[in-house]
């Protein structure tokens, strides 16, 4: 495709390519809210597989440019409806206890997958067979992960919620049971009383607006929208979409050759998915707003010791000072996947109610395209142009943004769902908590509306 430094045109063609993905991301997650609505998560996780299977089969075998940029929108389009509905479907199905745990789980596998994909790219650099088309392996490799995910989900339960609005208490009953069954809790006592909660809570939220319009009507919701939005806009404004796309391109202008630029590419992926690990058991420790908070000041200091690196070392030989800005950027990824890049795809499906939880989700995931459409759009030239202090607006950015969280976002940690609108002062719209809820069978059979707890168990 002839995008080496001799084209002029290379940091433009790139920042298309990128930007082009998250234009369709955004597109895509829009659509994500109505399909989600419609035909649940499970649907919706399986249909976009299949998007994104035929998308990177075709950028595999492209011919031109053009056609690469065309799929890499329809690439986009069905990697962000994913990105919507993997961590809504873990937020539905987990206990309020290990909730972060479990969708933290999302992160890990994700990066594990992209660490596969960038040492696939590292093996075929090497497969220099004089055709020129070494790269087409890497881009179908893409299709892997989605066909596995795929045939999973055929295997997955449907989320609880989803059924009792699908008006199937009998399967939400029946799911919570044996998902959140205790060994301890021989009379699924807990199952029973989540249950009790969820189609309570149900009731109410079924009688209520659930259009685009409450969202901005009514002021608690529209809090909900601006810290959804204001989420990974926040994260993302950080700059780490710039150093993992910009990876290779930022060790180039360290005066690193290509082979080593890939190894660093697949490291930096490595030590994102240990950080990721350590953050399983972390990020239920500390309340979500301190969490994301610390999260983005603490990445501010290893950016701004890459800004002095790049600074001072750029364009020389010396070989101590170039190394460090390499390890400032691994630093980086580290410090960034233990705070950040978790709760930045989960927090936002926690703060909104069962009944616009989808929107919710597409608002989070829609700032997410947009933000990065002009980060990708952006960091080439800007890199090129002004070089080292592009840093700092990444700096400023973070420490802001940090603020904002902490003093702004409320603490999701191990609340159930249908707690959270008190939160945001909707105390009247809670239909029950979880230490009111009466829990036997005479109350369980009343709300499914059946005569015998055993018809449905």
């Amino acid at each position: 495709m002839n995008l080496t430094e001799s084209n002029s045109n290379t940091a433009h063609i790139l920042g298309a390519m990128n930007s082009l993905f998250y234009a369709g991301g955004f597109f895509g997650s829009i659509v994500n809210s109505w399909y989600v609505d419609r035909y649940g998560q499970k649907t919706s996780i399986a249909t976009v597989c299949i998007i994104m299977i035929i998308s990177a089969a075709l950028c595999a075998g492209l011919v031109d440019v053009a056609m690469f940029i065309v799929f890499r929108f329809f690439s986009g389009w069905s990697r962000l409806m994913l990105l919507v509905s993997v961590p809504l479907w873990i937020t539905e199905v987990a206990p309020p206890k290990g909730r972060g745990f479990l969708a933290n789980i999302h992160a890990l596998m994700a990066t594990l997958v992209n660490g596969m994909a960038a040492w696939v790219g590292v093996g075929f650099f090497f497969s220099q067979n004089g055709s020129g088309n070494q790269w087409r392996a890497p881009l179908a490799f893409a299709c892997l992960a989605p066909l596995v995910t795929l045939i999973i989900t055929y295997f997955a339960p449907e989320s609880p919620r989803y059924l009792l609005i699908r008006h199937q208490p009998e399967k939400a009953l029946e799911l919570l049971q044996i998902l959140h069954h205790n060994s301890k809790d021989v009379g699924n006592e807990y199952a029973q009383a989540e249950f009790m909660q969820m189609k309570r809570q149900h009731d109410m939220d079924s009688s209520m607006d659930s259009s685009w319009r409450i969202l901005i009507n009514r002021p608690s919701y529209k809090r909900h929208v601006l810290i959804a939005c204001a989420l990974l806009t926040l994260i993302y404004s950080s700059g780490t979409l710039t150093v993992s796309n910009s990876g290779p391109t930022l060790f180039t202008g360290l005066g690193y050759k290509a082979p080593q630029t890939l190894y660093f590419r697949g490291g930096i992926i490595l030590v994102s998915a240990l950080s990721l690990v350590i953050s399983l058991f972390v990020v239920d420790l500390m309340p979500r707003n301190v969490t994301l908070g610390a999260g983005m000041i603490a990445v501010a200091v290893p950016l701004s010791l890459e800004a002095a690196m790049t600074a001072t070392y750029l364009g020389t030989s010396d070989k101590d000072g170039l190394g460090a800005g390499v390890a400032f950027l691994f630093l980086y990824i580290f410090v960034y996947g233990i705070f950040l890049d978790g709760p930045g795809y989960f927090y936002a499906n926690e703060i909104f109610p069962t009944h616009l939880r989808a929107k919710g989700a597409t608002c989070c995931i829609a700032s997410y395209s947009l933000i990065n459409i002009m980060w990708t759009q952006v960091s080439p030239i800007a890199f090129a142009s002004i070089g080292w202090k592009y840093y700092l607006v990444f700096i400023v950015c973070c420490l802001v943004g940090g603020t904002i969280m902490f003093l702004t976002f409320p603490d999701t940690r191990n609340k159930p769902l249908e707690e959270i609108a008190r939160m945001f002062g909707d105390v009247n719209l809670v239909a029950i908590y979880s230490d009111s809820v009466p829990v036997n069978s005479t109350e369980v059979k009343s709300a499914m509306g059946k005569s015998s707890l055993n018809e449905c168990v």
